[in-house]
């Protein structure tokens, strides 16, 4: 039986990938898609979204709702340097713009509304800012805590951070809302950097598979890495990108090709620690922190379902 989500996401190049991940994959059901300022802004968010959507010919009544600007304490701070300016790789510009509606409900209340047709049911599997999520549990906390889960792809643990010495980006946006979420009781399984930065899809894995297939999706893919592909070849010299996103998606799927430990989590929200997770490693603690993973298996299935 396919597992319930919902997918809130700050859609940049790693998110279109687990977004294709995870419609592709028939472990799942993607009940809605709710979006989030992060990677970019909101509104490039919402529209490389239904992009996708568009391309995976995604069922036409597929909600997908837009959520917050940006964190409500603090001024957003985008990717466009790893992202572009579209959030895309400056590849939307490409393709049409969809005629895909956005739901009448917001990021926060559509999430609601599903966890209320799933109750104890639904997995969030988040790959932006927690900001929607702590909208979310701040608007009707009792019904937040009917989550059966939450994956969210963030945080650096026994790791160097991306955005500063001590934070991954997603939880450097906003770390006020990770801290809401983490306070809320919800079982989490957190991706960080300690994981997804032994996750490398390379130019030389793609050109591969690109002798043997070819769809309008891959094109997409291959069209939408090259920017993503240069920034890390260029900073920290892989010629390929970190799968950050679709780690959290896999995470759902295969949970048993990671190593997990039980930790109680907080975030800081100073201006010296902003961003960075702390892990009191206790086996009573509601969270689950990958510390480990089978890479060549995560790769494999990944590259498998996104480049075909």
């Amino acid at each position: 039986m396919a597992i319930p989500v919902v997918l809130d996401v700050d859609t940049g190049v790693d998110d279109a990938l687990a977004l294709i991940l995870a419609l592709r994959s028939p472990e799942l059901e993607v009940r809605a898609v709710t979006t989030v300022a992060g990677n970019t802004t909101v509104a490039n968010a919402t529209a490389n979204t239904l992009l996708v959507l568009d391309l995976l010919e995604a069922r036409e009544d597929l909600p997908v709702g837009q959520g917050a600007a940006g964190p409500r304490a603090r001024e957003l701070e985008t990717a466009a340097e790893v992202h572009g300016t579209d959030g895309l790789g400056n590849a939307r510009a490409l393709y049409p713009a969809s005629r895909r509606k956005t739901a009448s409900l917001s990021a926060e209340e559509l999430l609601l509304e599903t966890i209320r047709q799933h109750p104890g049911e639904l997995t969030l599997i988040a790959t932006g800012p927690m900001t929607n999520l702590a909208v979310a549990r701040e608007r009707d906390p009792a019904t937040f805590r009917q989550l059966k889960g939450i994956i969210q792809m963030g945080g650096a643990v026994a790791v160097p951070g991306n955005t500063s010495p001590h934070a991954e980006f997603n939880l450097f946006v906003d770390p006020e809302a990770a801290a809401r979420v983490l306070e809320s009781g919800v079982p989490l399984r957190l991706v960080p950097l300690d994981v997804t930065e032994q996750l490398v899809l390379t130019r030389a894995r793609v050109r591969e598979l690109a002798l043997a297939r070819d769809s309008a999706v891959f094109q997409f893919v291959r069209e939408c890495t090259v920017l993503y592909f240069d920034f890390h070849q260029q900073r920290v010299g892989i010629n390929g990108g970190y799968l950050h996103d679709p780690a959290a998606v896999t995470a759902a799927i295969h949970p048993e090709w990671f190593s997990w430990r039980r930790a109680r989590l907080r975030v800081e929200t100073g201006a010296r620690g902003r961003g960075r997770v702390q892990a009191d490693w206790d086996e009573q603690g509601t969270a689950q922190v990958g510390i480990g993973v089978e890479v060549a298996p995560v790769v494999d299935f990944i590259a498998d379902w996104v480049c075909r």
